[in-house]
């Protein structure tokens, strides 16, 4: 079970983006989450991509980006000044891309959670700083590892529960031309 959330989050605390990134995120959010130091990554690339944060509900090494693969969750974060708007389409097509499930889009001052559904992402929740300590509930309902590794596990069920088609016998056809 995740450690209770030590303090009120107050966004004041952030004055850069190295801060947005360690007091909230690493130090606040991934613990609360129940992201241990083995389950996150900071700045994570994928060739053209550049990830502030990735997160997996269930670590699977080597894993291919399918759509069943154990990527879970990107974080990115910004400069507290930062307008999170400009940087919606470069979130959307990381998830997109990666066929990350969950991302979320911070400067401090705001928190958003992204969800992709097929080839659409929405924005599926939206606080100020200052609401962050008390709406932890609802985000850890969204994007918590023990809830995501619960959503993963019944997805990979219905992924896995139809049944195969039965089984052709294989026809072999030998071509042989010598001149």
């Amino acid at each position: 079970m995740a450690n209770p959330a030590p303090f009120s989050f107050d966004p004041a605390i952030c004055l850069n983006e190295k801060e947005v990134e360690t007091k909230l995120i690493v130090q606040y959010l991934l613990p609360y989450l129940g992201y241990n130091a083995d389950s996150w990554y900071q700045e994570v690339a994928f060739g053209n991509i550049r990830l502030d944060f990735l997160a997996f509900a269930t670590q699977v090494i080597p894993f291919a980006v399918t759509e069943t693969s154990p990527l879970t969750l990107v974080i990115e974060a910004k400069h507290p000044r930062e307008n999170l708007d400009r940087h919606v389409f470069k979130l959307k097509n990381y998830m997109l891309g990666l066929r990350v499930p969950y991302g979320v889009l911070t400067n401090g001052k705001a928190f958003r959670i992204y969800e992709r559904q097929q080839n659409q992402v929405t924005l599926v929740f939206s606080c100020s700083g200052l609401e962050i300590s008390a709406n932890l509930g609802s985000i850890k309902q969204l994007i918590g590892k023990n809830e995501l590794q619960a959503s993963t596990a019944a997805i990979s069920i219905k992924v896995s529960t139809p049944n195969p088609p039965p089984k052709q016998p294989m026809k072999i056809i030998a071509v042989y031309h010598n001149k």
